[in-house]
């Protein structure tokens, strides 16, 4: 994964412990679906955005957005 968007995502994920919880408990499969959308980001800002979605919905609701379910 691009270092910044690996940073990003570690940085953010810990920042929020109900989220990394929720994160951890899914299989490796979404795991990884998830940080395949991070890693597609074309920008920084796009990540951003990218990161914020998922951990809004991890936090929201305890699930993904629609795409990863």
């Amino acid at each position: 994964m691009n270092s910044y968007f690996d940073q990003q995502w570690d940085q953010k994920l810990s920042d929020s412990p109900e989220a990394l919880r929720l994160f951890s408990s899914l299989s490796p499969e979404k795991q990884q679906q998830i940080v395949g959308f991070i890693e597609a980001s074309s920008s920084t800002r796009d990540a951003d955005r990218r990161i914020a979605r998922m951990l809004a919905s991890l936090e929201n609701s305890g699930d993904l957005p629609e795409q990863f379910s």
